[in-house]
């Protein structure tokens, strides 16, 4: 029978670690995860814990997906922005406006001329009529999905949020001055989980925090660096964890309407590796970074939660650096580690590459050309990727035969 995926979410948590020693920057839990799931399963009561994702990374991570801009050149909003892919392709992207089908009205365009754009999703062409978005769009606000990040400069090491608030696009994404203009892997991502959280069987809508920490041009041999791969701990490492510590220890003065509710980890996602893939010595080691990275955060956290990794493929299969291709490489090999089998998946991002200018908003190849479905494909797939290692743990659960 099929299990409430909100309930499923924090069943996760109580699968076995590997014996350990104590965590180093957090104190050992003694939580029965999976006895709360099976509470929220049964109830969804308001005071049922609510799951918590944290998404981690650079710039990438960060989001640099452009939300809507006029191309000056044509007095028209610029492909693939937001807002672009929102009005002219409605069945993919018109939920992240607010009353989409009041919103815009059609304009006929050639979608044969040299010119036009062909989309692609998932192998499939996407060719829709293009629409002009009236004044009044507003982009929708998810209710059921929290979210709160780290807003600030690069070199701010401060281990808190700055921002709280709900998904909505073009919170959260961006470097400071560019709020609400931009947008990162954090949309796609909290639409997938929210999605599933309201997809079970009572009809009631569970409520998740997406926790993201993420800086522009950190590299994960040096500032990420994590313990288990000796010499100097990254100082964005630590940070990362005192600021998920001090967040959930703290979530009742950042949410004051959630006050009664607990929060817990229920998954990660790792978007980042383009700095490492500028210097051989950082690209070589990667991979071992990236496995210790895993495994130290889980032991910090004491949660061993699902772990999704997006690769670095803004470049698509085009790649000719030999240090970026061996990053890509690592992302991906990380998950076929025997210890990572069920818990650790890798999202090949290649296929979501876009063209340059004038099929995308920006030519800024490193930041996926400014391309906002790159960034929606990245968040989607990572969220998808973790309910993915939920339910396959579900089914072995539900196959396994217990003799009396």
């Amino acid at each position: 029978m099929t299990k409430n995926l909100a309930a499923l979410l924090l069943l996760t948590l109580s699968a076995p670690m590997a014996a350990s020693s104590e965590p180093r920057f957090a104190p050992k839990s003694t939580t029965n995860y999976a006895k709360i799931f099976r509470q929220q399963e049964q109830s969804l009561q308001d005071n049922a814990p609510i799951p918590v994702f944290v998404l981690v990374g650079q710039s990438n991570m960060v989001g640099h997906g452009i939300l809507s801009e006029i191309d000056e050149s044509t007095g028209q909003e610029k492909n693939a922005t937001l807002k672009w892919l929102a009005t002219n392709v409605p069945d993919q992207f018109g939920m992240l406006l607010e009353d989409d089908g009041d919103l815009y009205h059609s304009v006929a365009i050639n979608h044969d001329d040299g010119a036009s754009v062909r989309w692609e999703r998932i192998g499939k062409p996407i060719r829709s009529k293009q629409k002009q978005p009236m004044q009044n769009a507003k982009w929708k606000t998810r209710q059921d999905v929290l979210v709160a990040c780290n807003s600030r400069s690069v070199d701010d090491l401060s281990p808190h949020t700055t921002d709280h608030g709900k998904l909505q696009a073009g919170f959260c994404a961006g470097d400071p001055g560019q709020e609400g203009q931009q947008v990162g892997p954090e949309l796609g991502f909290g639409w997938a989980i929210g999605d599933a959280l309201s997809n079970n069987e009572s009809g009631n809508q569970s409520k998740a925090l997406l926790l993201k920490i993420a800086c522009g041009g950190k590299s994960l041999a040096v500032d990420f660096r994590p313990p288990s791969s000796g010499g100097e701990v990254g100082t964005f490492y630590t940070s990362m964890i005192a600021m998920i510590n001090n967040t959930l220890a703290d979530i009742g003065n950042i949410y004051p309407n959630e006050v009664g509710r607990s929060f817990q980890l229920a998954g990660f996602a790792w978007h980042q590796g383009r700095n490492d893939g500028c210097d051989d010595k950082m690209a070589k080691e990667y991979e071992t970074n990236l496995a210790n990275l895993i495994r130290d955060v889980r032991k910090d956290l004491y949660a061993p939660n699902p772990f999704a990794v997006a690769a670095t493929g803004m470049v698509g299969f085009t790649e000719q650096s030999e240090r970026r291709k061996e990053v890509i490489e690592a992302e991906l090999d990380v998950s076929k580690y025997p210890e990572f089998e069920g818990n650790v998946v890798s999202v090949d991002t290649r296929p979501f590459a876009r063209d340059p200018s004038p099929a995308s908003p920006t030519d800024f190849i490193y930041h996926w050309n400014s391309n906002a479905e790159s960034y929606w494909l990245i968040g989607q797939n990572l969220g998808r990727s973790i309910m993915n290692i939920i339910l396959e743990r579900q089914r072995a659960e539900d196959q396994t035969v217990v003799v009396v």
